[in-house]
């Protein structure tokens, strides 16, 4: 007789079971520690290795790139090996405990780099440390959010879990900017002792603290069980789910904002610099400080509307209407970002910021939901591989707008050492892309949702059909 592959919960039906606080509040642990493990690299390694070290640029931007392809091409296989690790203590909770430590301890080694070593022995050490660190991040951010998708097998609470997981995504935006701020003070005899204590008070705080009450505190609830199946590699893996036209529909809606939407976005500080401030680079960045702030400030407001839109209407509807506010605030760039309109900058943010909270909050809860219908056809849970797919085509998306972004502004004609004295023909060019851009993809992304299929009725329905399987197998073992 076929045995349970995995342990089975208490909860018969999707919306029996409520996530407590506690376990929400570390789950938004991790994932503050996970942003940190995203950003915190980057944003000290500039400042420090290129502008303090004076490590080449160039060179220091492979070194960081390095890790973004590692990540990419072990994400899949991280989240395969999630998916099938059996332990008493779960299938995510011990990858997320021991790679929350050893990204601690690696991150804490990229700082204490000797000062007196030559620029290639810098580089070398940064590389090196630099890979170790973004190798344990992808083993605890790959699990970690798997987890978040097993909190909860109901279709609403999916979205108010990621919902608040993303308010400490949104935390965490607006503090890890002052990292390197933090290392100059005044307290500390140099920037070198300035560096470490802080990159150790991040690796201990963050990523050691706030990662350990992640594992230990948040649970897998959803832990159904299907009749054991045939060894599933993760080749085949990845080759059934080529066919997941809701997968598809996720991961083309992921391109367009990630790479389309950021692209497009990459506009506004060149307009705020040279249109708007006539070539002031510091009254430009005073301005692009507003407008972060204001994108911020109208992110923390939109997860509750965000998830009040889905309860009421549905994650597809909700997706709809937010690309159509999208539409509108792409229509209004084209007037905002002018010397006469720029005092509307606000507008911009209360309009376009609901794609990107989306970004963190509905496409997740959508791809959990995939997971479960996943689960129905093939009789195995596979968040990990979901996951990872989904991370890989966000980070090449990323790369892919700051590729396209550049390409874009010698293909128009910028050049940053005329200052205000920019062609008029390339400052027409970058309101086109900011304004005509935004909003074609976001028609793009109206269009496309529109093909995928899981409405909240049939998820709740795949939900009954799991529990009645494992109820089922739970009566064979029993005979």
């Amino acid at each position: 007789m076929a045995k349970p592959l995995q342990q089975s919960t208490t909860s018969s039906t999707s919306g029996s079971l409520r996530v407590s606080g506690t376990q929400k509040l570390a789950l938004g642990a991790g994932f503050f520690a996970m942003f940190f493990a995203q950003q915190s690299v980057s944003v000290l390694a500039i400042p420090f290795y290129q502008m303090t070290l004076g490590v080449d640029p160039f060179l220091l931007g492979l070194a960081l790139t390095l890790p973004l392809l590692l990540g990419t091409l072990l994400g899949p296989w991280v989240g395969h090996l999630s998916d099938h690790h059996q332990s008493r203590f779960g299938r995510r909770r011990p990858f997320i405990l021991a790679a929350s430590w050893a990204c601690c301890l690696f991150f804490g080694l990229i700082w204490m780099v000797p000062s007196g070593w030559g620029e290639l022995a810098h580089l070398l050490y940064f590389v090196v440390f630099s890979l170790l660190f973004y190798v344990a991040a992808t083993f605890m951010s790959v699990p970690m959010t798997c987890l978040s998708y097993e909190m909860s097998p109901d279709y609403h609470q999916r979205t108010e879990i990621m919902g608040f997981t993303t308010y400490f995504l949104k935390l965490g935006s607006l503090l890890y900017q002052w990292l390197f701020p933090l290392a100059q003070l005044a307290i500390f005899s140099s920037v070198f002792v300035g560096i470490r204590y802080v990159g150790w008070g991040v690796a201990l705080f963050i990523f050691g603290l706030l990662g350990t009450l992640a594992a230990c505190y948040s649970k897998e609830i959803v832990q159904r069980s299907s009749v054991a199946f045939p060894p599933v590699t993760l080749r085949q893996s990845l080759k059934t789910l080529k066919s997941n036209k809701g997968l598809r529909v996720l991961l083309l809606l992921t391109v367009l904002q990630m790479a389309g939407g950021a692209f497009t976005a990459s506009m506004d500080y060149y307009l705020l610099v040279y249109f708007i401030a006539d070539g002031d680079i510091a009254q430009g960045a005073i301005f692009k400080g507003w407008l972060s702030m204001a994108y911020a400030a109208f992110g923390f407001l939109t997860v509750p509307l965000i998830y009040a839109l889905s309860s009421r209407v549905g994650k597809i509807k909700a997706m709809q209407l937010i690309y159509v506010v999208t539409l509108a605030g792409g229509a209004c760039k084209w007037f905002i970002f002018t010397p006469e309109g720029y005092s509307w900058i606000w507008l911009d943010a209360l309009l376009c910021t609901a794609a990107w909270t989306a970004m963190t909050m509905l496409i997740p809860s959508m791809m959990a939901d995939l997971c479960d219908e996943d689960e129905l056809k093939h009789g195995q849970r596979r968040e990990g591989v979901f996951v990872a797919i989904h991370s890989w085509v966000t980070s090449l998306s990323a790369a892919l707008a700051l590729l396209v972004a550049g390409l874009s502004l010698n293909l128009i004609g910028f050049d940053a050492q005329q200052a205000a004295a920019q062609n008029p023909d390339s400052i027409f060019a970058m309101r086109v892309i900011l304004a005509l851009g935004t909003m074609l993809f976001a028609l793009c992304s109206l269009l496309i949702v529109r093909g995928y299929h899981l409405d909240a009725q049939g998820s709740q329905q795949i939900s009954l059909a799991l529990a009645k399987t494992k109820d089922q197998n739970q009566g064979s073992e029993s005979i």
